[in-house]
């Protein structure tokens, strides 16, 4: 049975907050990077930032990891600072185990 991952993208008051929910896989990484890249480029005016929700993400393993630093990377080129908020505790464990924090910036 296919698991289910969701993504609501807004804009709140010049940011984008992208609101994850489900597991953040293999299974998603693509669609991950290509929705969040898109949305930055799709914005017209750079938006103020990219605020990646994670209150719902309920696992993240090393692609879904991949795919947060490939959404960075992005954004960073496109001159958008990308802050994650609500972080779960285990997400928060992989950001510790893996030494990403000059790379993902939490709210």
């Amino acid at each position: 049975m296919p698991r289910s991952f969701d993504i609501e993208v807004t804009d709140e008051n010049g940011d984008l907050v992208a609101h994850l929910a489900g597991e953040l896989d293999l299974s998603v990484r693509a669609d991950v990077v290509t929705r969040l890249t898109g949305a930055v480029a799709d914005h017209g005016d750079p938006p103020g930032r990219l605020v990646i929700d994670l209150r719902e993400v309920s696992f993240c393993d090393s692609s879904g990891l991949g795919a947060l630093l490939d959404v960075r990377r992005a954004a960073g080129d496109a001159g958008v600072a990308v802050m994650l908020r609500s972080v779960p505790p285990a997400v928060d464990r992989l950001l510790e185990l893996t030494d990403v924090d000059g790379w993902l910036t939490r709210e």
